[in-house]
Protein backbone atom coordinates (compact mmCIF):
# COMPACT_ATOMS: atom_id res chain seq x y z
CA UNK A 1 0.00 0.00 0.00
CA UNK A 2 1.27 3.67 -1.09
CA UNK A 3 0.39 6.82 0.47
CA UNK A 4 -2.83 7.48 1.95
CA UNK A 5 -4.28 9.00 -1.14
CA UNK A 6 -3.57 5.15 -3.21
CA UNK A 7 -6.37 3.61 -4.93
CA UNK A 8 -6.00 -0.04 -6.69
CA UNK A 9 -8.06 -1.36 -8.62
CA UNK A 10 -7.81 -4.99 -9.48
CA UNK A 11 -8.91 -4.15 -13.54
CA UNK A 12 -9.08 -7.73 -14.99
CA UNK A 13 -11.38 -8.68 -12.13
CA UNK A 14 -13.61 -6.01 -12.46
CA UNK A 15 -13.81 -6.71 -16.39
CA UNK A 16 -14.26 -10.49 -15.97
CA UNK A 17 -17.41 -9.78 -13.76
CA UNK A 18 -18.72 -7.58 -16.37
CA UNK A 19 -17.91 -10.01 -19.09
CA UNK A 20 -19.90 -12.51 -16.82
CA UNK A 21 -22.35 -11.34 -14.94
CA UNK A 22 -22.50 -7.53 -15.49
CA UNK A 23 -23.69 -7.14 -18.85
CA UNK A 24 -26.30 -9.57 -18.49
CA UNK A 25 -28.36 -6.62 -16.55
CA UNK A 26 -30.41 -8.74 -13.91
CA UNK A 27 -29.45 -11.73 -11.89
CA UNK A 28 -27.46 -13.90 -14.10
CA UNK A 29 -23.95 -15.79 -15.73
CA UNK A 30 -22.84 -16.25 -18.46
CA UNK A 31 -21.66 -19.97 -19.62
CA UNK A 32 -20.53 -20.52 -23.38
CA UNK A 33 -23.52 -19.35 -25.02
CA UNK A 34 -26.06 -19.79 -22.35
CA UNK A 35 -27.06 -17.19 -20.15
CA UNK A 36 -28.13 -18.57 -16.73
CA UNK A 37 -30.67 -16.67 -14.26
CA UNK A 38 -30.48 -16.81 -11.20
CA UNK A 39 -27.39 -18.58 -10.47
CA UNK A 40 -25.39 -19.92 -7.70
CA UNK A 41 -23.61 -16.70 -6.98
CA UNK A 42 -21.18 -18.58 -4.83
CA UNK A 43 -20.31 -20.45 -7.95
CA UNK A 44 -20.54 -17.45 -10.49
CA UNK A 45 -18.08 -15.12 -8.22
CA UNK A 46 -15.49 -17.99 -7.64
CA UNK A 47 -15.55 -18.40 -11.47
CA UNK A 48 -14.71 -14.71 -12.00
CA UNK A 49 -11.82 -15.44 -9.51
CA UNK A 50 -10.89 -18.16 -11.11
CA UNK A 51 -10.65 -16.76 -14.45
CA UNK A 52 -8.52 -13.58 -12.89
CA UNK A 53 -6.25 -16.16 -11.56
CA UNK A 54 -6.02 -17.58 -15.25
CA UNK A 55 -7.97 -20.89 -15.09
CA UNK A 56 -9.75 -21.65 -18.40
CA UNK A 57 -13.28 -23.07 -16.99
CA UNK A 58 -16.68 -21.95 -17.11
CA UNK A 59 -19.73 -22.05 -15.05
CA UNK A 60 -20.83 -25.21 -16.26
CA UNK A 61 -17.34 -26.82 -15.39
CA UNK A 62 -17.68 -25.81 -11.62
CA UNK A 63 -21.49 -26.37 -11.32
CA UNK A 64 -20.64 -29.94 -12.05
CA UNK A 65 -17.35 -30.97 -10.71
CA UNK A 66 -18.45 -29.10 -7.20
CA UNK A 67 -21.05 -31.32 -7.07
CA UNK A 68 -23.83 -28.40 -6.80
CA UNK A 69 -25.70 -29.55 -10.20
CA UNK A 70 -26.05 -32.94 -8.16
CA UNK A 71 -28.24 -31.43 -5.38
CA UNK A 72 -32.19 -30.90 -5.34
CA UNK A 73 -33.44 -29.99 -1.97
CA UNK A 74 -37.02 -28.78 -0.86
CA UNK A 75 -39.37 -27.40 1.69
CA UNK A 76 -42.06 -24.93 1.24
CA UNK A 77 -42.02 -21.58 2.58
CA UNK A 78 -38.36 -22.09 3.67
CA UNK A 79 -35.85 -19.73 2.28
CA UNK A 80 -33.06 -21.57 2.52
CA UNK A 81 -32.95 -25.50 0.44
CA UNK A 82 -31.60 -22.73 -2.47
CA UNK A 83 -28.25 -22.76 -0.38
CA UNK A 84 -27.77 -26.37 0.44
CA UNK A 85 -24.98 -26.29 -1.90
CA UNK A 86 -23.07 -24.46 0.46
CA UNK A 87 -22.78 -27.47 2.68
CA UNK A 88 -20.71 -30.36 0.00
CA UNK A 89 -17.26 -28.62 0.20
CA UNK A 90 -17.47 -26.77 -2.75
CA UNK A 91 -14.18 -25.52 -3.21
CA UNK A 92 -12.31 -28.46 -1.98
CA UNK A 93 -13.98 -30.50 -5.01
CA UNK A 94 -13.45 -27.38 -7.46
CA UNK A 95 -9.48 -28.12 -6.37
CA UNK A 96 -9.66 -31.92 -6.93
CA UNK A 97 -10.47 -31.03 -10.27
CA UNK A 98 -9.11 -27.55 -11.77
CA UNK A 99 -5.99 -27.54 -9.09
CA UNK A 100 -7.46 -24.12 -7.62
CA UNK A 101 -6.80 -23.66 -4.37
CA UNK A 102 -8.67 -21.62 -1.60
CA UNK A 103 -8.83 -20.35 1.37
CA UNK A 104 -10.86 -18.40 4.19
CA UNK A 105 -9.62 -16.50 5.98
CA UNK A 106 -11.49 -14.69 8.88
CA UNK A 107 -11.34 -10.78 10.44
CA UNK A 108 -12.69 -8.64 13.47
CA UNK A 109 -14.38 -5.50 13.02
CA UNK A 110 -13.97 -3.02 10.19
CA UNK A 111 -10.45 -2.42 10.35
CA UNK A 112 -9.89 -6.23 9.93
CA UNK A 113 -11.35 -6.57 7.28
CA UNK A 114 -10.22 -3.20 5.38
CA UNK A 115 -6.82 -4.94 6.16
CA UNK A 116 -7.51 -8.41 4.56
CA UNK A 117 -9.04 -6.68 1.51
CA UNK A 118 -5.97 -4.22 0.98
CA UNK A 119 -3.34 -7.70 1.74
CA UNK A 120 -5.45 -9.15 -1.38
CA UNK A 121 -5.82 -6.67 -3.45
CA UNK A 122 -2.16 -5.85 -2.95
CA UNK A 123 -1.12 -9.52 -3.67
CA UNK A 124 -3.57 -9.34 -7.33
CA UNK A 125 -5.84 -11.38 -4.95
CA UNK A 126 -9.78 -10.64 -5.51
CA UNK A 127 -11.55 -11.09 -1.98
CA UNK A 128 -15.05 -12.94 -1.94
CA UNK A 129 -17.11 -12.40 1.03
CA UNK A 130 -20.99 -13.18 2.25
CA UNK A 131 -24.09 -11.16 2.08
CA UNK A 132 -27.44 -11.52 0.93
CA UNK A 133 -25.73 -13.82 -1.49
CA UNK A 134 -22.18 -13.11 -2.15
CA UNK A 135 -19.56 -10.18 -2.63
CA UNK A 136 -16.49 -9.71 -4.18
CA UNK A 137 -13.84 -7.07 -3.32
CA UNK A 138 -11.10 -5.95 -6.31
CA UNK A 139 -9.75 -2.78 -5.22
CA UNK A 140 -9.80 -0.24 -2.26
CA UNK A 141 -9.03 3.45 -2.25
CA UNK A 142 -7.27 4.62 0.60
CA UNK A 143 -7.38 8.38 2.45
CA UNK A 144 -5.98 10.17 5.42
CA UNK A 145 -9.64 10.32 7.32
CA UNK A 146 -10.85 6.38 7.56
CA UNK A 147 -14.42 7.67 6.80
CA UNK A 148 -13.16 8.83 3.65
CA UNK A 149 -11.79 5.17 2.68
CA UNK A 150 -13.64 3.33 -0.04
CA UNK A 151 -13.91 -0.05 -1.18
CA UNK A 152 -14.89 -1.79 -4.62
CA UNK A 153 -17.41 -4.35 -4.62
CA UNK A 154 -18.97 -6.50 -7.25
CA UNK A 155 -22.55 -8.13 -6.34
CA UNK A 156 -24.91 -10.24 -8.18
CA UNK A 157 -28.66 -11.10 -5.99
CA UNK A 158 -30.63 -9.62 -5.08
CA UNK A 159 -29.06 -6.65 -6.62
CA UNK A 160 -26.74 -6.76 -9.19
CA UNK A 161 -23.66 -3.99 -9.10
CA UNK A 162 -20.11 -2.93 -9.39
CA UNK A 163 -19.37 0.20 -7.47
CA UNK A 164 -16.87 1.76 -5.35
CA UNK A 165 -19.08 1.67 -1.55
CA UNK A 166 -18.58 4.34 1.23
CA UNK A 167 -17.12 3.60 3.88
CA UNK A 168 -20.34 3.09 5.65
CA UNK A 169 -21.70 1.20 3.81
CA UNK A 170 -18.64 -0.84 4.05
CA UNK A 171 -19.19 -0.42 7.82
CA UNK A 172 -22.85 -2.22 7.34
CA UNK A 173 -21.72 -4.81 5.60
CA UNK A 174 -19.10 -5.77 8.17
CA UNK A 175 -21.73 -5.51 10.93
CA UNK A 176 -23.83 -7.84 9.04
CA UNK A 177 -21.68 -10.19 8.28
CA UNK A 178 -20.73 -9.70 11.98
CA UNK A 179 -24.11 -10.70 13.19
CA UNK A 180 -24.52 -13.73 11.24
CA UNK A 181 -21.37 -15.19 11.99
CA UNK A 182 -20.04 -14.79 8.83
CA UNK A 183 -17.00 -12.58 8.73
CA UNK A 184 -14.43 -14.30 6.39
CA UNK A 185 -13.07 -13.38 2.92
CA UNK A 186 -12.01 -16.28 0.61
CA UNK A 187 -9.38 -15.23 -1.79
CA UNK A 188 -7.00 -18.42 -4.39
CA UNK A 189 -4.88 -19.58 -2.24
CA UNK A 190 -1.96 -21.49 -4.75
CA UNK A 191 -2.61 -23.84 -7.19
CA UNK A 192 -2.70 -27.31 -5.94
CA UNK A 193 -2.52 -30.83 -7.53
CA UNK A 194 -5.07 -32.10 -9.38
CA UNK A 195 -7.08 -35.68 -9.22
CA UNK A 196 -7.39 -38.09 -12.60
CA UNK A 197 -9.74 -36.45 -14.92
CA UNK A 198 -11.54 -40.39 -14.59
CA UNK A 199 -11.42 -39.72 -11.09
CA UNK A 200 -13.28 -36.58 -10.70
CA UNK A 201 -16.04 -37.66 -13.43
CA UNK A 202 -16.52 -40.87 -11.75
CA UNK A 203 -17.31 -38.82 -8.66
CA UNK A 204 -19.28 -36.57 -10.39
CA UNK A 205 -21.70 -39.64 -11.43
CA UNK A 206 -21.80 -41.42 -8.54
CA UNK A 207 -23.06 -38.16 -6.82
CA UNK A 208 -26.08 -37.95 -9.12
CA UNK A 209 -27.11 -41.57 -8.58
CA UNK A 210 -26.38 -41.25 -4.67
CA UNK A 211 -28.12 -37.90 -4.05
CA UNK A 212 -30.72 -38.83 -6.20
CA UNK A 213 -32.35 -40.65 -3.20
CA UNK A 214 -30.39 -39.03 -0.36
CA UNK A 215 -28.02 -35.90 0.16
CA UNK A 216 -24.73 -35.70 1.86
CA UNK A 217 -24.72 -36.40 5.86
CA UNK A 218 -23.71 -32.67 6.19
CA UNK A 219 -26.84 -31.16 4.03
CA UNK A 220 -29.17 -33.61 5.57
CA UNK A 221 -28.26 -32.10 9.13
CA UNK A 222 -28.63 -29.09 8.01
CA UNK A 223 -31.78 -29.28 6.18
CA UNK A 224 -33.50 -31.78 8.31
CA UNK A 225 -37.13 -31.25 7.29
CA UNK A 226 -36.16 -30.94 3.27
CA UNK A 227 -37.40 -33.27 0.90
CA UNK A 228 -34.18 -34.23 -1.26
CA UNK A 229 -33.71 -35.62 -4.99
CA UNK A 230 -36.27 -37.35 -7.23
CA UNK A 231 -39.05 -37.55 -3.91
CA UNK A 232 -38.21 -34.20 -3.52
CA UNK A 233 -38.79 -32.77 -7.02
CA UNK A 234 -42.33 -34.79 -6.84
CA UNK A 235 -42.97 -33.25 -3.62
CA UNK A 236 -42.12 -29.38 -5.36
CA UNK A 237 -44.93 -30.49 -8.40
CA UNK A 238 -46.81 -31.66 -5.90
CA UNK A 239 -46.85 -28.64 -4.46
CA UNK A 240 -47.05 -26.31 -7.27
CA UNK A 241 -50.14 -28.21 -8.23
CA UNK A 242 -51.94 -27.65 -5.11
CA UNK A 243 -51.07 -24.23 -3.66
CA UNK A 244 -53.52 -21.91 -2.65
CA UNK A 245 -53.96 -19.76 -5.81
CA UNK A 246 -54.97 -17.40 -4.12
CA UNK A 247 -51.26 -16.60 -2.85
CA UNK A 248 -48.12 -15.96 -5.18
CA UNK A 249 -46.21 -18.92 -5.72
CA UNK A 250 -42.56 -18.20 -7.72
CA UNK A 251 -40.42 -20.95 -8.27
CA UNK A 252 -37.50 -19.42 -6.24
CA UNK A 253 -36.07 -19.87 -2.60
CA UNK A 254 -37.62 -22.74 -1.63
CA UNK A 255 -35.07 -25.46 -4.18
CA UNK A 256 -32.49 -25.99 -5.87
CA UNK A 257 -33.32 -24.10 -8.97
CA UNK A 258 -33.12 -26.41 -11.74
CA UNK A 259 -33.45 -24.23 -14.56
CA UNK A 260 -29.86 -22.78 -13.60
CA UNK A 261 -27.91 -26.00 -13.10
CA UNK A 262 -29.59 -29.02 -14.64
CA UNK A 263 -27.46 -28.29 -17.95
CA UNK A 264 -24.12 -28.00 -16.43
CA UNK A 265 -24.32 -31.53 -15.95
CA UNK A 266 -25.72 -32.27 -19.60
CA UNK A 267 -22.71 -30.05 -20.89
CA UNK A 268 -19.89 -31.79 -18.18
CA UNK A 269 -20.77 -35.55 -19.19
CA UNK A 270 -20.70 -34.68 -22.59
CA UNK A 271 -17.68 -33.26 -22.60
CA UNK A 272 -16.68 -36.58 -20.21
CA UNK A 273 -17.53 -38.40 -23.35
CA UNK A 274 -16.11 -36.45 -26.26
CA UNK A 275 -12.50 -36.30 -24.25
CA UNK A 276 -12.44 -39.93 -24.44
CA UNK A 277 -11.66 -40.84 -20.82
CA UNK A 278 -13.42 -43.64 -20.59
CA UNK A 279 -14.20 -46.40 -23.44
CA UNK A 280 -16.75 -45.92 -26.02
CA UNK A 281 -19.14 -48.24 -24.37
CA UNK A 282 -19.17 -45.85 -21.31
CA UNK A 283 -19.10 -42.67 -23.27
CA UNK A 284 -22.42 -43.72 -25.35
CA UNK A 285 -24.18 -43.58 -22.12
CA UNK A 286 -22.52 -40.11 -21.32
CA UNK A 287 -24.01 -39.09 -24.56
CA UNK A 288 -27.16 -40.30 -23.99
CA UNK A 289 -27.19 -39.53 -19.82
CA UNK A 290 -26.51 -35.76 -21.13
CA UNK A 291 -29.46 -35.82 -23.63
CA UNK A 292 -31.78 -36.36 -20.59
CA UNK A 293 -30.17 -33.91 -18.17
CA UNK A 294 -30.47 -31.30 -21.17
CA UNK A 295 -34.31 -32.05 -21.88
CA UNK A 296 -34.75 -32.23 -18.05
CA UNK A 297 -33.36 -28.64 -18.23
CA UNK A 298 -35.68 -27.43 -20.81
CA UNK A 299 -38.07 -28.76 -18.90
CA UNK A 300 -37.23 -26.78 -15.81
CA UNK A 301 -36.72 -23.84 -18.47
CA UNK A 302 -40.37 -24.13 -19.25
CA UNK A 303 -41.18 -24.26 -15.57
CA UNK A 304 -39.65 -21.03 -15.00
CA UNK A 305 -40.31 -18.45 -18.26
CA UNK A 306 -43.27 -19.78 -19.03
CA UNK A 307 -45.37 -20.46 -15.80
CA UNK A 308 -44.15 -19.41 -12.33
CA UNK A 309 -41.04 -17.74 -12.59
CA UNK A 310 -39.95 -14.41 -11.68
CA UNK A 311 -40.73 -12.64 -15.00
CA UNK A 312 -44.41 -14.11 -15.24
CA UNK A 313 -46.59 -11.47 -14.17
CA UNK A 314 -48.23 -12.47 -10.34
CA UNK A 315 -51.98 -12.23 -11.59
CA UNK A 316 -50.79 -15.61 -14.14
CA UNK A 317 -48.94 -17.45 -11.02
CA UNK A 318 -51.56 -17.40 -9.53
CA UNK A 319 -53.67 -18.82 -11.69
CA UNK A 320 -54.73 -22.57 -11.86
CA UNK A 321 -53.39 -22.72 -15.50
CA UNK A 322 -50.80 -21.59 -14.52
CA UNK A 323 -49.76 -24.11 -11.21
CA UNK A 324 -50.71 -26.89 -13.21
CA UNK A 325 -48.58 -26.02 -16.55
CA UNK A 326 -45.47 -25.55 -13.67
CA UNK A 327 -46.50 -28.61 -11.85
CA UNK A 328 -46.43 -30.74 -15.29
CA UNK A 329 -43.05 -28.72 -16.47
CA UNK A 330 -41.48 -30.09 -13.15
CA UNK A 331 -42.61 -33.71 -13.71
CA UNK A 332 -41.55 -33.90 -17.17
CA UNK A 333 -38.02 -32.54 -15.46
CA UNK A 334 -38.57 -35.33 -13.14
CA UNK A 335 -38.91 -38.06 -16.22
CA UNK A 336 -36.06 -36.54 -18.05
CA UNK A 337 -33.68 -36.66 -14.75
CA UNK A 338 -34.91 -40.17 -14.38
CA UNK A 339 -33.86 -41.41 -17.66
CA UNK A 340 -30.22 -39.69 -17.42
CA UNK A 341 -30.21 -41.55 -14.29
CA UNK A 342 -30.35 -44.72 -16.04
CA UNK A 343 -28.20 -44.32 -17.96
CA UNK A 344 -25.34 -42.84 -15.48
CA UNK A 345 -25.60 -46.20 -13.46
CA UNK A 346 -25.32 -48.18 -17.24
CA UNK A 347 -21.95 -46.18 -17.49
CA UNK A 348 -21.13 -46.68 -14.17
CA UNK A 349 -20.72 -50.24 -13.72
CA UNK A 350 -18.10 -50.43 -16.46
CA UNK A 351 -16.34 -47.51 -15.45
CA UNK A 352 -15.91 -47.60 -11.93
Amino acid sequence: MGDKNTQVLLKDVAGIFEELIGKIGEHGVVSGDKEYVQPYVYLSLHLVQMRAAGWDVDFDQIAAVSGASALFAFKQGDFMPKYAHTCIDLDQRIADATGFGYEWVGFQGVEGAWDLIVESVDAAKSAKGWDWENILFAGYQDAEAAEDRKVYAMADGPDTYARWLTWQEFGEWVKRVGEWKAARLGRHAERVETKPAQGVALRVMKDLVAWSTEPPQAVRKRFREATFGLAGIEAYAAACEGSDVGEDWVACHDINGQWTIRNSTSVYLGRVAEAGVYPNEVNAHLRAAAQEYRAAYESWQDLYNKYLGHGVPETKRKSVEHRVGGAAAVRGGLEHEKAALTEVEKALAPAG
